[in-house]
């Protein structure tokens, strides 16, 4: 007779605490491996990166620490909105979409809580009134549907970062992007050119200035144009532009992937 079952007999606790703790550390391996834990923010399994830079797109990161986001959103989520975020600003005009499209990932199979969801969130009065509130939130503790309407706030910041508007009345903006070899400054300017066969045109102009060296590809109605250069500095793109067109402007440091802005030439 073995050892285990002696001790089953006899009560000899020194052979059967063993053989129990091996097969009580089996079984847990067994559970996790079917049912992995998951963070308070997580519906389902997620790939993390070890870290805030994964990959060629790491240089862009640091930018998403500056976001105005209450409610201490994990660096992890921030990262995954940014990717979600650069995938979809040129697809989705919609705000409300465009927030739902932002974090379906993180919240998988909830259409109707995201929906509902977004729609808050886009609402201009949105974040005034809701601000006390979502300032004494923390994510990691906040109930489920207040962790969509974080990560949707989170979204629509970097959104926001990555837009440009111009129009005839208000022909400049520009965006800066801290980036981890310095900040980048793009700035777009839209000027009427005058009036041809009845159709008002103009010019958009783009200027980005480099940390580092880098370049710019500018997508603008069905044309491309390209710059670069091999020291820090500035870069200028000039294409012709109508109201109410859309453009694309991907901007890459070094051996990055691009940062992707969409410029937008509103109608006065």
């Amino acid at each position: 007779m073995d050892d285990y079952l002696l001790g089953l007999l006899f009560g000899d606790l020194s052979s059967v605490q063993p053989h129990f703790e091996a097969l009580l550390k089996r079984r847990l391996r067994q559970e996790i491996s079917h049912r992995p834990p998951l963070f308070p923010w997580e519906q389902g399994l997620q790939e993390y990166p070890d870290a805030l830079h994964p990959g060629t797109s790491s240089i862009w990161l640091d930018h998403l620490r500056n976001l105005a986001v209450p409610g201490a959103v994990p660096e992890e989520v921030l990262a995954d909105l940014f990717d979600q975020c650069q995938r979809t600003i040129h697809d989705i005009r919609q705000t409300g979409r465009r927030l739902v499209a932002a974090v379906e990932s993180l919240f998988p199979d909830q259409p109707q809580t995201l929906a509902y969801v977004a729609g808050l969130v886009a609402r201009p009065a949105y974040r005034s009134t809701q601000a006390p509130a979502l300032d004494r939130l923390d994510y990691a503790a906040a109930a489920h549907q207040q962790q969509v309407a974080l990560a949707m706030l989170a979204a629509q910041g970097i959104f926001e970062a990555l837009s440009l508007t111009v129009a005839t009345a208000s022909p400049t903006q520009t965006q800066t992007w801290l980036t981890a070899s310095g900040e980048l400054l793009v700035q777009a300017t839209y000027t009427t050119a005058g009036t041809a066969a009845g159709v008002l045109g103009g010019q958009l102009e783009v200027k980005a200035l480099l940390p580092t060296e880098g370049s710019l590809v500018l997508n603008s109605l069905g044309e491309t144009l390209g710059s670069e250069r091999s020291t820090p500095g500035e870069l200028v793109l000039r294409s012709a532009a109508a109201p109410g067109t859309t453009h694309r402007l991907d901007v890459s440091l070094g051996q990055a992937s691009p940062l992707s802005f969409q410029i937008l030439v509103a109608d006065d």
